[in-house]
């Protein structure tokens, strides 16, 4: 079976999309060369990919293979331009890492990134942030080299080593009403309010859930931001307490224009680790970075 990868690009895209005319926009194409695209795909493959019912596309028992695979053949390609895009500019390869948004803190790149970047100078770095089922379904679709990310829902195929325990704390301003208390309650915390990520949020029921275990039941809410540094910045005007999580006593970490609140009650914690692929060919910059963060862990 010979199979194009332009072909395939338009056949996801037509799922993608899912319609004809909304990938030919796209891809720059007459929707008759969409059609014409998908229809020598179909006779490549020798079956019918997907059928056009009630205003949208649906894919076959076949198309859905196809689909599968197509996303990775088209990954490995862009993986490969990138590859010769580097040896092209000098550079001696990349690495993808896709983190938690938990990590998204300043000593995550004092700790981690910084050493990485200064030992392997000629690798180029690539660093994501977002929810942990995306980062760690992103491995497994060859988007991403390497995941961080926490230990919730992740796809079942996905390999996770536990690496340490990360611990819910509350931040607030400087001037908040609460950061000057010695103690404070969940109950406090509830009545002056959260600021939290939007209701849509993909992981929205894992921070709920995660809040639940900490005593804070019901909607606390005064204001939704979505991306964690907005959040932190909504903190730092003092218009209400964030909730984040950090490496399990973390004395050497400082927030610049937050501090963390004196909660009196049980340690909310959850786990972290890192998820590859099983049989990649064996990198050194991405063995590197890995170990940077299983130093990390025993470090703290």
């Amino acid at each position: 079976m010979n199979l194009d990868l332009y072909r395939l690009l338009v056949f996801v895209t037509v799922v993608d999309r899912n319609g004809y005319s909304a990938a030919a926009r796209p891809l720059n194409l007459a929707q008759p060369t969409v059609s014409h695209h998908v229809s020598e795909l179909e006779r490549a493959c020798g079956t019918e990919l997907l059928h056009y019912q009630d205003r949208a596309v649906h894919l076959t028992a076949a198309g859905h293979e196809v689909y599968r695979t197509a996303l990775v053949m088209l990954a490995e390609q862009d993986r490969l331009k990138d590859s010769l895009g580097d040896l092209a500019q000098g550079r001696r390869g990349r690495v993808r890492l896709g983190a938690s948004m938990a990590f998204e803190q300043q000593y995550f790149f004092d700790e981690v990134v910084a050493p990485f970047r200064r030992s392997y100078e000629g690798t180029l770095l690539s660093v994501r942030f977002g929810h942990s089922r995306r980062e760690a379904q992103a491995v497994l679709d060859r988007e991403l080299d390497l995941a961080y990310v926490i230990r919730w829902h992740l796809p079942g195929e996905a390999r996770f080593e536990a690496l340490q325990q990360m611990r819910l704390v509350f931040l607030a301003s400087r001037a908040h009403p609460l950061a000057g208390r010695t103690k404070v309650t969940v109950d406090d915390i509830g009545e002056y309010g959260l600021i939290t990520a939007p209701l849509t949020g993909v992981e929205t029921g894992f921070y709920r859930e995660v809040l639940r275990r900490s005593g804070l039941t019901g909607d606390h809410s005064v204001l939704e931001v979505g991306g964690l540094q907005a959040r932190f910045l909504a903190a730092a005007a003092s218009l209400g307490v964030i909730a984040t999580f950090v490496p399990d006593h973390p004395r050497d970490i400082v927030f610049a224009d937050l501090v963390p609140l004196r909660v009196d009650g049980p340690r909310t914690t959850v786990e972290v680790g890192l998820v590859r692929r099983d049989g990649d060919p064996k990198s050194r910059s991405t063995d590197a970075l890995a170990c940077r963060l299983r130093e990390l862990a025993r470090k703290r």
